[in-house]
């Protein structure tokens, strides 16, 4: 396979100071930079420090000399540690070797000895940051010195030697073995690559270096296209599989340019120190590497100076929503228009965030039975499109606030809403997310708000995708149990694009299933809609009361009556209304909606 050549990036300053160095990802050449600048420092003040407080050592300016060319050295390094590049490190520790053994044989006999002990400190920054091979070669060339320093020096029989040999090794091993014990900080366990913590770390340095080198930085989050159905369907091992291969396969296609992380979930992320033609180049490489017939869709998003970390995640998120949203196995730029999870937090501050309700009508005569509340953002003269901020909100945490939101307001309005004279009392329904549930106190929080509203639980409909019953998590059931010992009705959203089993619906508290508008669309004049009747069937054999989503004909509605559909919504006969709207077509007797609404 073809790896990126590292001239792709011209930027590419993150290819040589920000990569791994072992399994660590906090070990980059910076860091390494910056503890060889210290230790210098450090070994030129022991220097310093011994010429001082010994009077009668040979050679005394030579050994201040020494000690100011390694406090030169370290501050040298200091300087340049964001330009730094890994092969310094071995120059330095070259360095350090060859000024230890100098001073060893200027000094000579017991003062060389009390001196030798430096290259401990060598010995162990090469074994603590290195890997195994490269800290082996680093090791034998401490070792020479030791015995070329040592033996010059004078006073060292062969055995003596051997044993400053085999402490040296001692030591080396220890702090080799703690180095070991720390290289699954920060590593995504399943794939190998750095987890979120890790990877926001280095993109949070990526962002500091701009300032200092002015070259621009990507952050590219690429998320893998429909694993929640590779694991519904072939189990939870099938996409553990995908996401290990498809990290493999990145990794290599990489090589050595950028910082490849595990960002979560089907998610993961990249930081590139590259323009966006060049990064926009490797994401495509990427999209060729995903095992077939597997694709993966990918959010671009181009850092600039003073951008905050949060903001370019955002914008990076929002990206990817967009590119799963046009085609999957796509690529979108992130551009000023598009939405953002603190653009959302702020619209829900500020009230731009608004609950409009699209009418629930019984198909037999048309009269209004409730409502389904659906979030709307408004921002300027229009609205964003839920498509293009529900993902973000979802992925980011975002969605239980919102969620919230919407669940209260829901219930106010709803409790405002005429009822209809000798009819039973309006509805309501609102969506719960995976997050949402997967909350403790869920059910606690829906009953308190409806406290606080006044509405009856009886009048509540909690809707729950099918995918999320799927997966049945200890929380979800409990909240579904507690929702519905309130009164609240269950209902399944979007039934029959998911896998469910049909033993864990039976199990589950449900009281509704709402048919997707992709069955319904296949109800046409001459057609049979076969996978729609199927779905109905299914239904009434689990005893559910049914709503069909997306209806938009006057054959739609009547084929779906005659197969037993008790509801619909949908533009034939209303689109969604502001709490206002929906409760003046009440006010006015309009109970019973025309199809022409």
């Amino acid at each position: 396979m073809r790896r990126v050549p590292a001239d792709l990036l011209r930027g590419a300053a993150l290819e040589a100071r920000d990569v791994f160095t072992t399994s660590r990802p906090g070990v980059t050449a910076e860091v390494i930079n910056r503890t060889s600048a210290v230790l210098f420092v450090v070994g030129a003040a022991v220097v310093l420090v011994g010429a001082l407080v010994r009077p009668d050592l040979p050679h005394r300016e030579l050994l201040v000399g020494f000690a100011a060319a390694g406090c030169a050295t370290g501050a040298a390094l200091h300087a340049a540690r964001r330009q730094a590049r890994v092969w310094h490190f071995h120059l330095t520790q070259l360095l350090a070797i060859g000024m230890i053994t100098t001073g060893v044989v200027l000094v000579g006999g017991t003062h060389g000895w009390a001196d030798a002990w430096l290259f401990a400190v060598v010995a162990a920054e090469s074994v603590f940051f290195f890997p195994a091979a490269a800290a082996a070669v680093h090791l034998v060339t401490v070792l020479a010195g030791v015995l070329l320093a040592l033996g010059a020096a004078g006073g060292a029989a062969l055995g003596d030697l051997v044993v400053v040999g085999c402490v040296l090794a001692a030591l080396s091993g220890t702090v080799r073995a703690l180095a070991r014990a720390t290289e699954t900080a920060g590593i995504d366990p399943l794939t190998r690559l750095p987890d979120r913590t890790a990877t926001t770390g280095h993109l949070e340095r990526a962002l500091a270096s701009i300032q200092h080198t002015g070259a621009p930085v990507v952050l590219v989050l690429l998320g893998m296209d429909h694993l929640q159905t590779t694991n519904q369907r072939e189990g939870h091992a099938a996409g553990d599989a995908l996401l290990r291969a498809t990290a493999a396969a990145w990794r290599a296609r990489l090589g050595r340019v950028g910082v490849l992380g595990r960002w979560g979930g089907d998610q993961f992320a990249l930081v590139l120190h590259a323009d966006v033609d060049a990064a926009w180049e490797v994401v495509e490489g990427l999209h060729a590497a995903v095992p077939e017939p597997r694709t993966a869709s990918a959010g671009v998003v181009l850092a600039e100076l003073g951008d905050e970390l949060q903001d370019v995640i955002d914008r990076a998120e929002g990206a990817l929503a967009a590119a799963k949203r046009q085609r999957r196995g796509s690529s979108h730029l992130w551009t000023p228009g598009l939405p953002t999870v603190r653009g959302l937090y702020e619209a829900l501050a500020d009230g731009s965030v608004e609950v409009h309700y699209q009418p629930v009508v019984r198909l037999s005569d048309g009269v209004t039975t409730g409502a389904e509340a659906l979030v709307r953002w408004r921002r300027g003269d229009g609205f964003v499109p839920p498509a293009d901020f529900l993902p973000q909100a979802e992925a980011s945490g975002a969605v239980v606030q919102l969620g919230r939101y919407v669940l209260e307001r829901a219930c106010r309005d709803a409790a405002s809403w005429p009822q209809p004279p000798g009819a039973a009392p309006l509805t309501v329904a609102v969506n719960a997310s995976g997050p949402e549930l997967a909350e403790d106190d869920y059910a606690a929080w829906v009953v308190s708000a409806l406290h606080r509203s006044g509405l009856p639980g009886e009048r509540l409909v909690v809707e729950v995708v099918e995918g999320l019953l799927d997966e049945q998590s200890d929380a979800v059931v409990a909240n579904l149990h507690a929702l519905r010992a309130a009164g609240v009705r269950i209902a399944v959203d979007d039934f029959g694009t998911g896998w469910s089993s049909l033993a864990r619906l039976g199990r589950l508290p449900l009281d509704l299933l709402k048919v997707d508008r992709s069955f319904v669309a296949d109800v046409e004049p001459g057609k049979e809609a076969l996978l729609c009747a199927g779905v109905v069937a299914l239904a009434h054999a689990l005893d559910l009361a049914i709503v069909a989503e997306g209806v938009e004909t006057e054959h739609q509605a009547a084929w779906l009556a005659a197969l037993g559909c008790e509801e619909g919504q949908g533009w034939l006969w209303a689109p969604a209304l502001t709490s206002s709207a929906f409760s003046e077509r009440l006010g006015d007797g309009a109970h019973r909606l025309a199809a022409s609404a």
